[in-house]
């Protein structure tokens, strides 16, 4: 099959399906970031807020990839949170990274807490007007954040590696967890909905970024059993569109990750490609290491070891096992979108 044959959307399309194409297509996991130096030029002018919620701001900081690296898809530049913010939390954005101002810890809680249905919401917006300048050239991507990330993200009120209010509430509270899941699940449905019907998007992907912090037992519980939930209910009202799924520590959860029906898989670094694809047989996605951003010299070896053992010409789009660091190098990055790409001449 020539390189020239298919376009980026009908070789996405392709590779959802599993089947055979010229290459695969590749993107990269928080794309447009603070490795850029255009992207820190924008941030000068504008708040993160703006990025999320100005659709020109957001369309401008989404087409960085596509001017610098040539990806073949494209994803909305949003932030996770942004929904919590309409169920009734105050969401901050300074400088260290987002934080709850009010962390629901109890059932009075509940009464700012609220499912939310979206319609039109400003993510849609600027998800149209990316589609509008880029034609139908690109693949454009929504996502959301699991019912279960949000929920740890808003319950800790900001990033934590351990995770011990919510573990903490989910061992001492369980109803409360699973109420305030189930709220978060019709959210997220909803939110995902719209980006489609609304704003056009051509698939979406949902982040599971916390599940690492659970074992098996709860995994299923608290996270998978919801997650489900949202593919199913958003699949019921967007049938033709596609859905992938990402969850940090794969090696561990890869058949829950299966279970949820998800049409991608996005695997982090620590599950080799190889014992993936035997594991599933799904469409791949992932999974180079993000620090071998930090060196351009690294790629080309990363890239082959990445690929030892697996057959990348069926069912895999090309992609970090995490979003890129902030002390990435561009030129890594471009380094890795030209090993996909001489793919096709193999």
């Amino acid at each position: 099959m020539p390189a020239s044959a298919l376009s980026r959307r009908e070789r996405f399309a392709l590779t959802v399906r599993g089947e055979e194409t010229d290459r695969p297509p590749v993107w990269i996991m928080r794309q447009a970031g603070r490795y850029m130096p255009e992207y820190m030029a924008l941030r000068e002018r504008y708040s993160f807020r703006d990025l999320c919620l100005n659709p020109e701001v957001s369309v401008a900081a989404s087409l960085l990839p596509r001017d610098l690296l040539d990806v073949d898809i494209l994803i909305i530049f949003n932030d996770i949170l942004i929904p919590l913010e309409e169920m009734g939390l105050t969401v901050e954005f300074p400088g260290g990274g987002p934080e709850i101002v009010d962390p629901p810890r109890d059932e009075a809680a509940l009464g700012r807490f609220r499912a939310k249905k979206f319609h039109d919401p400003p993510v849609a917006a600027s998800l149209r007007l990316l589609r509008e300048r880029t034609g139908d050239e690109f693949p454009v991507l929504g996502f959301a954040g699991s019912p279960f990330t949000l929920l740890g993200y808003a319950v800790e009120g900001k990033m934590s590696r351990h995770a011990h209010e919510i573990r903490g509430l989910m061992l001492e509270r369980p109803e409360l967890v699973h109420e305030m899941l189930r709220r978060l699940t019709d959210t997220v449905v909803s939110y995902l909905v719209a980006q489609v019907e609304a704003g056009g998007a051509a698939g979406v992907q949902i982040f599971e970024s916390l599940g690492h912090i659970l074992p098996a037992w709860e995994y299923e519980q608290f996270a998978t059993v919801y997650t489900r939930q949202v593919i199913a209910r958003f699949r019921e009202a967007c049938p033709d569109t596609p859905v992938a799924v990402y969850s940090r520590g794969a090696a561990a959860c890869l058949e829950a990750m299966d279970s949820t029906g998800a049409d991608v898989l996005s695997v982090d670094w620590q599950l080799p490609l190889a014992e993936a694809r035997r594991r599933t047989a799904r469409t791949l996605q992932g999974n180079l290491d993000p620090m071998v951003m930090l060196s351009p010299e690294a790629v080309e070896p990363a890239f082959e070891r990445m690929l030892d053992g697996f057959d990348w010409r069926r069912g895999w789009i090309a992609n970090l096992g995490h979003g890129i660091t902030p002390q990435a190098k561009v030129e890594a990055a471009r380094r890795l979108v030209d090993c996909v790409k001489r793919l096709a001449g193999g």
